[in-house]
């Protein structure tokens, strides 16, 4: 609820217009009914003047109405905008390991179900101001009508909230669960695109995953929702009932009571009719608000990034480190507990590392690789001991400036078209050279990468985008090692990249262009398997179980058989 106060606060003198014109056009259409009224009981005294008037308020409550809509659906469609793109921005500055932990249904839920959700309830906020300043107009003209009538009035209405407040706690708490059901079915939806090699080859899978998980949830969501509906029927004919009764009790007192007049009557009957409508529309928007509600809540509970932080961040340009050395002292990172089961924890990490160095990180599978990795990039920060980089502590307020110097290819790696979003500005050319040279330049270097990573019949450059990323996955690689080279940064994390390509090119890489990028000054770290490559760095280190420690290759017997199949491998060519 917090954003949403916030997006109101930035329109305070678009709401007050609003709020203005609506009001205008509610008194507007009492006051044509006031005239009415007062016409039918008196007649009128010049019908040129009465006809005039009638148009006038006619003319006034079309304007204004047209004014105050224009003036909220502006704002609602506003705020629908600043909400989106607030909440994209809080999910890109939240904690690489607070998006793990939450998983990608539940931020793509967010991001669609709820985001829709919200935005639904707030497009509702101008027809329930709107028709809410309505609903006070008249019954401010019932009350000076007949404060009698107006006491039975309250005593009805005061009935019909009684009951609305009991029907609509159970169909937000409905909601809730169809909301949760709906997570539910996300869950599924990514196991049935992510998963479709294993479900291809195993119908029992198939049939599991379609009748044990994604149906009762489906089944659960529609049920669940049939309901709530059902008892918002419920709600709204309790209301159109409530309004009938209204107008029969008036014509009972009408006929019974002396001090009521027939004009008094048939004053109150016109306006119940006419405010019928703004009713009834504000209870059609309670449903909408309803799930509004219930999706704000869910998008608090993920706890992202604050929009303070988002803000600052947004605002404050990322200055580069100049990298000269990198250590972890101590440097632990413990996954969070689940249940019973205890987080993994990598450490106590003991590591070094200076500018221009090649360095190989090795190890099986759980052994903490790819957390090493995402803590030496900055995209973990340790629990304990410390990470520095240049001798200085590497902190919550220091880590944006130390992740500028790292470049990397993680295994999960996602493949961006947009060659120049990320491309160094030095990589473009002298500033004071014509912006179309500058263009030429970019896309003439982009153009050597493709040629020298032998995807060039495969993929071309146009106003500074791939033509296209649909390729085998060491061809996505090679496109991403592309991409590393026109970001130029200074550390390169390369976590198993020569593990889908072929013979020839795996050759190419350890053998030339790693070579190549440390020459040009660049610190690289590599997570590897291929151990006939160990010679090509200037330090290994093994990870086992969340430990490290220095590879000998001088006298592991590993390392000297696979220079002997290496040597054999290359005589026999």
């Amino acid at each position: 609820m917090e954003m949403i106060k916030q997006l109101l606060a930035q329109s305070r003198r678009t709401m007050l217009l609003a709020i203005v014109a609506s009001a205008l056009s509610a008194v507007a259409g009492v006051m044509i009914i006031g005239g009415v009224n007062h016409a039918l009981e008196n007649g009128l005294g010049s019908l040129t003047y009465g006809v005039l008037a009638y148009l006038a308020m006619v003319s006034i409550l079309f304007m204004s109405g047209v004014w105050s809509q224009s003036l909220l659906v502006g704002l609602g469609h506003r705020m629908v905008y600043q909400l989106r793109l607030q909440l994209v921005q809080r999910i890109l500055n939240t904690s690489l390991a607070r998006q793990e932990q939450l998983g990608g249904p539940a931020l793509y839920n967010v991001l669609t179900r709820d985001v829709t959700m919200v935005a639904n309830a707030t497009k509702q906020l101008p027809v329930s101001l709107y028709n809410g300043l309505l609903l006070l107009a008249g019954i401010s003209y019932l009350a000076w009508l007949s404060p009698i009538l107006f006491l039975c009035t309250v005593l009805l209405v005061a009935l019909g909230v009684w009951g609305d407040f009991k029907l609509v706690g159970r169909i937000k708490k409905m909601m809730a669960d169809v909301r949760y059901y709906d997570e539910r079915l996300f869950e599924q939806y990514e196991a049935v695109i992510e998963g479709r090699n294993e479900l291809g080859l195993s119908q029992p899978r198939r049939r599991h995953l379609f009748d044990r998980r994604l149906e009762p949830a489906a089944k659960g969501a529609m049920d669940t929702a049939i309901k709530a509906d059902l008892l918002w029927a419920i709600n709204l004919n309790w209301t159109t009932v409530l309004v009938f009764a209204l107008i029969g009790l008036v014509f009972f007192l009408g006929m019974t009571l002396e001090s009521i007049t027939q004009d008094v009557v048939v004053g109150y009957v016109l306006t119940t009719m006419f405010l019928r409508t703004p009713i009834a529309m504000i209870l059609e928007a309670i449903p909408a608000v309803l799930r509004g509600t219930v999706a704000l809540k869910a998008i608090d509970k993920l706890k992202l990034a604050d929009q303070e932080q988002t803000s600052n961040e947004r605002d404050e340009p990322i200055q580069a480190l100049h990298f000269e050395s990198l250590s972890l002292n101590k440097a632990c990172y413990e996954y969070p507990t689940q249940g019973d089961e205890s987080g993994f924890m990598l450490g106590p990490i003991d590591f070094q590392l200076k500018r221009g160095e090649l360095v190989f990180l090795i190890g099986g599978n759980g052994s903490g690789k790819s957390t090493l990795a995402k803590l030496l990039t900055g995209l973990y920060l340790p629990t304990s001991g410390s990470v520095k980089v240049n001798d200085d502590l590497v902190t919550h307020d220091s880590v944006a400036e130390y992740r500028s110097c790292f470049s990397t290819i993680f295994p999960n790696f996602f493949l961006f078209d947009d060659v120049l979003s990320g491309a160094n500005e030095s990589t473009l050319g002298d500033e004071d050279v014509k912006v179309n040279s500058r263009e030429d330049y970019f896309n003439e270097r982009v153009r050597h990468y493709l040629e020298r990573l032998a995807i060039d019949h495969k993929v071309s450059i146009k106003n500074g985008q791939l033509s296209t990323t649909s390729l085998s996955q060491g061809q996505r690689k090679r496109l991403a090692l592309l991409l590393m080279y026109m970001e130029d940064r200074q550390v390169l994390l390369l976590d198993e990249w020569a593990a889908d390509q072929d013979p020839v090119f795996r050759e190419v890489f350890y053998r030339e262009i790693l070579p190549e990028l440390k020459a040009a000054g660049k610190t690289i770290i590599a997570i590897s398997h291929d151990d006939r490559y160990f010679d090509a760095a200037d330090r290994v280190y093994r990870l086992d179980q969340g430990g490290i420690t220095d590879f000998d290759l001088h006298s592991d017997s590993l390392f000297h058989t696979s220079i002997k199949d290496s040597a054999l491998a290359e005589s026999t060519r």
